[in-house]
């Protein structure tokens, strides 16, 4: 099963910025193909995000927010991690995300 790669930030350089939400995308990023791993220290891989919403209904602090994509195999819904900053790291969303799309850092 693909999951996301714990030291992307390692291996991936920044390639572009979520124009709405602010935050950095990591790797290929071509539209609807290839999306890239989206934010900082709350990280989703949009390449394999199903878009199921685990991670949206369990975040106490509401960090994510619906983003479209038509046309990615995935899915074209993927949870966007808009307010990352308001992460607690209770770790919650990548504890049930079903395909490990997520991973969360402490903020520095």
């Amino acid at each position: 099963m693909a999951q996301i790669d714990p030291d992307f930030k390692d291996k991936l350089s920044v390639t572009a910025k979520h124009e709405e939400f602010g935050y950095s995308i990591w790797g290929e990023f071509a539209p609807p193909a290839k999306l890239g791993i989206h934010g900082d220290n709350v990280a989703v891989d949009f390449d394999i995000c199903v878009g199921d919403g685990a991670c949206v209904d369990v975040c106490p602090e509401e960090v994510y927010e619906w983003v479209e994509y038509d046309g990615h195999a995935a899915s074209a819904k993927k949870a966007a991690p808009a307010r990352q900053e308001d992460c607690i790291e209770c770790m919650a969303c990548e504890d049930d995300c079903p395909v490990v799309a997520i991973k969360i850092y402490a903020l520095e």
